[in-house]
C-alpha cells in the first residue's frame, strides 16, 4: 500500500550532468515535505554517476543501469519503483517553482474525479534564458475526452504532469514503441482514466535545447511521423473508439505544429529539405492547405536561414526582457 501523502519524483536522465543538478535540486526544494525522489541513469557516459555521490538526502535514490534500456524503459522502472499515491516525470534538465508539487497535491484532493492534472511553463534554453512559454488552450478542469482531443490541438509539457499513482502502476509499463513520444502514450492514457485539471500559473521550466533529438526530429520530420503514427494507433485503441470520429481534428492539429517548426528544418536542412518536409506533411493531411496559419508559417519558414535565426534571437530578447520584468514584481 502506497503512503497517501507520498510523491513520488521520477527523473531519467541520460548525459544530462550539466543540468541535472538544478532538476535534482527544484525536487528537493519543493515546500511540500512528503517526497521520494528517484533518479534513474540510463548508462550516462558524463560525470552523472559522480554528480549523483555529491548529495546526501534521505528522500533521494539514485539508480544506475549498465545498459541503455530507451526513454520508455527508463521510465518503467520508475513507474515500477514508485511508492507513492501520486506521481510525476521531471525531464533532468527541467526545473520545478518550488510551489509546483503543493500545488499539485491540493489540486487533485480537491478533485476526486481527477486522475491527472498538467500546466503552464516557460520555455528556457541551455543556459536557462527564457524563450518562450507554453500557457495552453485548457480549461480548469475538463472530461477525460476532452483532454484526449486536447492533447493533439492544444499540447501539453510532460514535465508538467501529476497524477495519481494507481492508473500509471495500472498500465504496467510505458509503450517503448512509441520510442521518443512515449510521454504522449502515458499521457493519453491517463486522459482515459478520468478528469483531468490544468494549473495556468508556470510553475515549470521546460529546456528547449536545440541539439537536443527532438529538436533534430522536429527538423528532418521524423517527429511528424511519430506523432501521425502514435495518433492513429490512439485513436484505434478500444477506450478510444467512440472518439474516432473526432481523428480528423486531431490529425490536422499535428500538421499545424509541424508547420510551426518548419522554420527548424530551414535552419537544419536547408531550402530543399524545407521543401519536402511541407509536402510530407501535405500529403499526410491535404486539408492543412485550407488552413491560413499553415500559409504564414511556410512563408517565415522559407525566408534566408539568417534572417530567421535573427528574428528568433530578437523575439528571445525580448522574451528574457519580459520575464526579467515579470520577476522583479514578485
Amino acid at each position: 500500500m502506497s503512503d497517501t501523502s507520498l510523491v513520488s519524483i521520477i527523473i531519467p536522465t541520460y548525459n544530462s550532468a550539466r543540468w541535472l543538478a538544478e532538476a535534482v535540486d527544484s525536487a528537493l526544494g519543493q515546500t511540500y515535505p512528503d517526497l521520494e525522489i528517484l533518479v534513474f541513469d540510463n548508462a550516462s557516459t558524463d560525470n552523472t554517476p559522480e554528480l549523483m555521490r555529491t548529495y546526501d538526502d534521505p528522500r533521494l535514490t539514485y539508480f544506475r543501469e549498465t545498459e541503455n534500456v530507451g526513454f520508455a524503459g527508463n521510465v518503467t522502472r520508475g513507474i515500477r519503483a514508485a511508492s507513492g499515491a501520486f506521481f510525476m516525470v521531471l525531464g533532468a534538465d527541467d526545473i520545478l517553482e518550488p510551489t509546483f508539487v503543493e500545488t499539485a497535491v491540493m489540486r487533485l484532493r480537491s478533485a476526486p474525479d481527477a486522475q491527472m492534472l498538467h500546466g503552464g511553463a516557460i520555455w528556457i534554453d541551455d543556459d536557462g534564458k527564457p524563450i518562450g512559454a507554453f500557457d495552453g488552450d485548457w480549461p480548469e478542469t475538463c472530461s477525460g475526452d476532452d483532454a484526449f482531443i486536447r492533447a493533439f490541438t492544444s499540447g501539453f509539457c510532460y514535465s508538467c504532469v501529476f497524477s495519481r499513482t494507481a492508473p500509471v502502476k495500472s498500465l504496467g509499463a510505458m509503450d517503448e514503441s512509441w520510442g521518443m513520444i512515449s510521454d504522449s502514450w502515458l499521457f493519453l492514457k491517463l486522459c482515459l482514466a478520468g478528469d483531468v485539471l490544468f494549473i495556468k500559473e508556470p510553475l515549470v521550466r521546460y529546456r528547449v535545447r536545440e541539439s537536443s533529438l527532438s529538436f533534430e526530429l522536429y527538423a528532418d520530420g521524423k517527429m511528424f511521423d511519430d506523432q501521425m503514427s502514435g495518433l492513429k494507433e490512439a485513436f484505434a485503441w478500444p477506450e478510444a473508439s467512440h472518439l474516432r470520429p473526432r481523428i480528423h481534428q486531431a490529425q490536422i492539429a499535428v500538421a499545424q505544429q509541424a508547420f510551426n517548426t518548419l522554420h527548424m528544418t530551414r535552419i537544419g536542412a536547408g531550402l530543399g529539405g524545407t521543401i519536402r518536409k511541407a509536402i510530407q506533411i501535405v500529403r499526410a493531411e491535404p486539408r492543412i492547405l485550407f488552413a491560413p496559419l499553415a500559409w504564414v508559417r511556410f512563408g517565415f519558414s522559407v525566408l534566408p536561414a539568417p534572417l530567421i535565426r535573427s528574428i528568433r534571437k530578437q523575439r528571445k530578447n525580448r522574451l528574457e526582457v519580459s520575464f526579467a520584468t515579470e520577476n522583479s514584481k514578485h
